[in-house]
């Protein structure tokens, strides 16, 4: 059920995107007109209009900020990276204390 749930929103995330990199609306006068037709659709865009990402001109009329997307999916690349690093030297230490308990 959740992997259903996942695959879901990942394609509603998808599509979303996709509309603004299809059409170039990358500026105030690339506003394209977006009417999501899932939930799933409309809560995404409401969150990249709340980090910025997504600016509404008129009503139903949207632009993408592709440099504000990219920095955000830079922080949240490098906040992914030290969220990793710290397991990986959790994991060592597990295996270092381990080891030694063995040695004992």
């Amino acid at each position: 059920m959740a992997t259903t749930v996942a695959a879901i929103v990942a394609r509603a995330r998808r599509e979303v995107e996709q509309l603004f990199l299809d059409k170039e609306a990358f500026s105030p006068d690339r506003a394209v007109e977006f009417e999501p037709r899932m939930a799933v659709q409309r809560r995404y865009l409401e969150r990249l209009m709340a980090e910025g990402v997504v600016h509404e001109v008129s009503p139903g009329r949207y632009w993408f900020d592709l440099p504000v997307h990219e920095e955000m999916r830079r922080q949240r690349f490098a906040w992914s990276m030290r969220v990793l690093g710290v397991a990986v030297v959790v994991l060592l230490v597990i295996l270092a204390v381990r080891a030694v308990q063995q040695w004992r």
